[in-house]
């Protein structure tokens, strides 16, 4: 098969392949070579090319066409063809130009020098139709054949399309003004021999290589002559010792084509006659065919035609042209033109990509940073794109610093270009932690799969399937940010991709050394915190450790959490500890015994929320506080300072404060001068604020002054939702209407030291949202019920006069879910049905449909009583349905003279009960008191799962035989020594699975025959468990309900 239909077969598989997906994207598995081995085995499928109906409609095979129509035709089409062409040289001219950097080359180049022998063919057959067309003769044969190579020469330089575009579009599109300016720049720096190099070294490349024999080089004048290198060339000792003869000949433009050839031929056998003694009467072919030469040839116009001139194939020919503008590609058969201009690419993909050179000392850095990159492209574009926009000089010299110095190859990688390495770790030192996980998440997906494009949709969503980054809108920022700094490319509209030699040095040099995003040593026990370096993470958790002293200087410049809670033996945190911490977001220091904040606390520009609870040696703010400008939430919550300092008036982005303050500073104020513990008008700053809490000592004589001035600023915080406050004096409760969630302690005290409340339980109650607590009442005051109208939550400690909570009006605790009463000696009853039934139906007299809504804490679910030295009964009076009926949790906890529980009545409304506590209550007898009543049920409290009896001497019967509790899960006895009888009535449930108490109590049980079977009897024996009463009764019960 000869080669010109070996070329329409290679366009025809180039045309079907076009479409393929897999079109445009790198096969180094598909070359020239393999194209030929299609076409000669015969595989290719028959088709046709694209424009050859075209042709055909026109022609005949092999006819000559000299109808006029026809002839413009067909001209116009060679016109495109030979734009096409020229086209097809110039990128491969690129891709020559590529090729002589020193960077990781994409495109293979064998595969390249492949193709010279097509643009050969190419350049002669266009030189043919060229001919024909001046004798208005036309071969459309030789047109389909030319056509036929150029789709080869396409297709093959579109395979390396993603390699070259970036630096043929810089080349491109740079305009003539801009060239000059730059190379005016670069001459007054003395960069001029650079570019000059530039191209030598390039044209050295090429005849070292031994396949590109002719070499065009072009420039215009002013900027960098092509003549200017020839001359460097001829110059050059390594030039001339890699030849037997060097010759140069100036071309003139002659009246004739002849002319000017025959000029070259005597110009030439002149100075082959000079140099080696060759006779002048041979033929210019058989003359340099023994010579391994080098032919100089300066041309002045390209009219000049040479295309018949006879040169060897054993030499190498170098064409000078002075314009630009001339196409060398019809003097000679040109294998590569050199533009100067391209070679001032450095300089141009640089300013291209930096956008900023704004002073003179910039632009030097520039041109240094530059040269220190050695003509490597692809790291002039990565610096370039580091620093772009960036006005600090001294950023651009620490760059040049970095550069020039070496970088670390302890560990030295094959093909790995230093120059590479020193860029990107500039860029890599400067991305987040999250970021630089990002990076290697494409890098890693690219080895494992054979990727090289990654959809950006599916890369997001599997950073955020990895916890690199939390949120979609984070992750496009993150890809935002690759794509800026050309780790990243665009394909397409939906694509990206990254470049080999960037991958290969950050998964050879970099990746290998990242640090986890996350440090989490949490109670390991450590005594010393991490190193330096362990630092440069996202988040570290050293929460409940024994450290006892930190770093000096950690270096985390993308830390954004870091944990230190529970190390109670941190007293002091060096003064230039957050010196390195900018992106820190979150701070937690919490029940450490540090005294203060040191000055680098200023430097946490990023912070966003500070904890700060239970540090009991900490005592003061200092006034560096006010610089965290970020600063959201700051929590102070059981760290009892002093004051609070001006400087947290210009933390205006400040949404949550929660304070403490210590119960006894006024002395420590009046020495430091400070007037106010909250100083007048701080708030007026904080107008974001959302929650506030400030908890003080009650026994604080001087907070009542205190909160009286500054309540008042609240009026300004519209966005204020949840305000905590003691408020000592009944008439301060206005400031209700300034939240609609609110926790507020009314009433003077004295802080108790023990508490007949558990701690647990105060700790519950503090959870509820719209908390009231009321202290030490002597009377109930109209701001005390109107309160309770958004009251959710409601304690009642040490009430003087109050004998009944209905005293305080059931109908302002319609919304009531917890409450508390302890302390209360003068109630008698929790609910009197009677006060409600009364104040109802008074209010029932002006309602229009004369029906009272009778129900009683209809919304409540948990009710707790202790230490009532006089409570007789939880209810007295009518029960309306509906009463209790959310209860869920009742505690009954010392109540001397506590009589009656549950009435069959009350047990009736109780169908949400699951859990009954009732201790220290000597009087009780039974839980229900088995009055006459009408009301009817086969089963009363149907969700109670949970039943404590503990330290009730005189009980006899749990429910007086009543079926109670068909879903009782767990019953709790302990100190009830006259329960001797158990009832199967009472215990039905089949779903009991344990019952706990003594063992002396559990032996004495007296089991009745008639009620109880053998089987039933081993069953409960089999699900008791023994409460010790030499071991602490509240480990063992909270044991239990471990295990529950």
């Amino acid at each position: 098969m000869d080669e010109d239909s070996d070329l329409e077969d290679l366009s025809l598989m180039c045309s079907e392949r076009k479409d393929h997906p897999s079109h445009g994207k790198k096969n180094k598995g598909f070359t020239i070579t393999s194209l030929h081995s299609h076409v000669k085995e015969n595989i290719i499928t028959s088709g046709a090319m694209d424009e050859q109906s075209d042709v055909e409609d026109i022609s005949g095979n092999g006819r000559l066409v000299t109808r006029q129509n026809e002839y413009r035709q067909m001209k116009e089409k060679i016109k495109l063809l030979r734009k096409r062409a020229m086209d097809c040289h110039r990128r491969k001219d690129i891709l020559h130009l590529l090729l002589s950097y020193p960077m990781k080359p994409e495109a293979d180049q064998e595969e390249l020098l492949l193709l010279r022998e097509k643009f050969v063919y190419i350049n002669r057959t266009i030189k043919t139709l060229d001919t024909l067309m001046e004798k208005n003769m036309i071969n459309t044969t030789t047109f389909r054949k030319v056509l036929a190579a150029v789709k080869v020469a396409e297709y093959f330089l579109d395979n390396y399309s993603f390699y070259m575009n970036l630096y043929h579009v810089s080349l491109r599109f740079l305009p003539t003004s801009g060239l000059e300016e730059a190379f005016a720049l670069i001459s007054r720096a003395d960069e001029h021999h650079r570019v000059v190099g530039s191209a030598i070294r390039q044209i050295l490349q090429c005849i070292k290589g031994g396949h590109v024999k002719v070499i065009a080089i072009s420039g215009n004048a002013g900027i960098v002559n092509g003549l200017t290198v020839s001359k460097a060339l001829e110059d050059l000792p390594e030039m001339r010792s890699m030849f037997e003869v060097v010759i140069s000949v100036s071309v003139s433009l002659c009246q004739s084509i002849n002319d000017s050839i025959d000029e070259v031929r005597t110009a030439i056998a002149e100075q082959m006659h000079r140099l080696v003694g060759a006779d002048m009467s041979l033929p210019l072919d058989e003359a340099l065919k023994s010579y391994n030469f080098l032919l100089f040839l300066h041309c002045c116009n390209e009219e000049i035609d040479l295309h018949h001139l006879k040169i060897p194939d054993n030499g190498y020919v170098v064409l000078t042209a002075p314009n630009l503008m001339m196409n060398v590609y019809q003097i000679l058969p040109v294998d590569l033109q050199i533009r100067m201009e391209d070679h001032l690419l450095p300089w141009t993909l640089f300013w291209k990509n930096v956008l900023y050179i704004g002073s003179s000392d910039i632009d030097q850095v520039a041109l240094q940073l530059i040269e220190a990159c050695h003509g490597h492209l692809l790291a002039i574009i990565l610096l370039a794109r580091a620093l772009h926009n960036v006005t600090d000089v001294r950023l651009w010299k620490l760059a040049l610093q970095e550069l020039k110095s070496s970088p670390d190859l302890s560990s030295p990688v094959e093909d790995v270009n230093e120059v590479m390495v020193c860029v990107l770790r500039f860029i890599w030192e400067r991305k987040s932690i999250a970021t630089r996980h990002c990076i290697k998440h494409c890098t890693s997906d690219i080895k494992d799969i054979g990727a090289i494009e990654h959809n950006i949709s599916s890369l997001v969503a599997c950073w955020i399937k990895n916890d690199l980054i939390e949120r979609e809108e984070e992750g496009k920022q993150v890809l935002e940010d690759l794509i800026n700094s050309f780790l990243l490319e665009m394909v397409g509209d939906n694509y990206v991709r990254m470049r080999e030699e960037t991958r290969y040095v950050l998964l050879n040099k970099f990746i290998p050394h990242l640090h986890p995003m996350h440090l989490n040593r949490e109670g390991l026990g450590l005594l010393e915190a991490p190193e330096v370096f362990e630092w440069d993470t996202k988040e570290i958790n050293l929460n409940n450790n024994k450290l006892s002293e930190l770093p000096r200087r950690p270096k985390g410049p993308f830390l954004v959490k870091l944990f230190m809670a529970k190390n109670y033996d941190i007293m002091e945190i060096p003064p230039l500890f957050f010196e390195c911490m900018p992106m820190l977001q979150v701070l937690d220091l919490s029940y450490t015994s540090i005294k203060s904040l040191p000055p680098s606390i200023s430097r946490l520009v990023s912070l966003q929320k500070f904890v700060l609870r239970g540090c009991e040696c900490f005592m003061e703010l200092p006034a560096e506080i006010g610089a965290l400008s970020n600063l959201q939430v700051f929590d102070l919550e059981e760290t009892e300072i002093m004051n609070l300092p001006h400087e947290i008036g210009k933390l205006s982005k400040l949404e949550c404060l929660k304070v403490s303050f210590y119960g006894y500073g006024d002395s420590y104020r009046e020495s430091n001068h400070i007037a106010k513990r909250i100083p007048m008008g701080l708030f007026s700053g904080l107008s974001l604020l959302k929650q506030l809490s400030i908890d003080v000592n009650p026994d604080d004589e001087e907070w009542v002054a205190d909160v009286t001035d500054f309540i008042p600023e609240l009026h300004e915080l519209r966005g204020l939702v949840t305000l905590k406050l003691y408020l000592p004096e009944i008439g301060l409760l206005d400031a209700i209407k300034y939240a609609p969630s609110f926790k507020f302690t009314v009433g003077h005290h004295k802080q108790h030291i023990i508490s007949c409340l558990p701690h647990a339980v105060e700790k519950e109650f503090e959870k509820q949202e719209n908390y009231l607590k009321y202290i030490n009442g002597k009377y109930i005051p109209n701001e005390i019920k109107n309160a309770l109208k958004q009251t959710r939550a409601f304690f009642l400690e040490r009430h003087w006069s109050a004998k009944n909570l209905s005293e305080f009006g059931d109908e302002n605790m319609v919304v009531l879910k917890f409450c508390l009463v302890v302390e209360c000696n003068e109630l008698w009853t929790i609910i009197d049905g009677g006060v409600f039934s009364t104040e109802a139906y008074r209010k029932c007299e002006s309602r229009v449909d004369k029906k009272p809504v009778l129900a009683v804490l209809e919304s409540l679910e948990y009710l707790g009583i202790h230490s009532m030295m006089n409570l007789r009964s939880i209810w007295e009076g009518p029960i309306a349905k509906g009463s209790l009926s959310q209860l869920k949790y009742l505690a009954l906890h010392d109540c001397p003279n506590l009589i009656t529980i549950f009435t069959i009545t009350l047990l009736g409304c109780l169908y949400n009960l699951e859990e009954l506590i009732v201790e220290d209550c000597p009087k009780i007898n039974s839980l229900v008191s088995r009055e006459s009543s009408s009301f009817e049920s086969n089963q009363f409290l149907p969700s109670l799962k949970k039943i404590s009896l503990l330290d009730l001497p005189e009980l006899v019967s749990i429910a007086s035989g009543l079926c109670i509790a068909p879903k009782l899960e767990r019953l709790t006895t302990y100190a009830c020594p006259m329960l001797e009888r158990l009832s199967p009535t009472e215990l039905s449930s089949k779903k009991l699975e344990v019952i706990k108490g003594e063992i002396e109590w559990w032996a004495s049980l007296k089991w009745t025959e008639s009620e109880w079977s053998s089987k039933q009897k081993q069953h409960m024996a089999s699900i008791f468990r023994e409460l010790k009463r030499d071991a602490s009764l509240m480990d063992q019960l909270a044991e239990i309900g471990n295990s529950a």
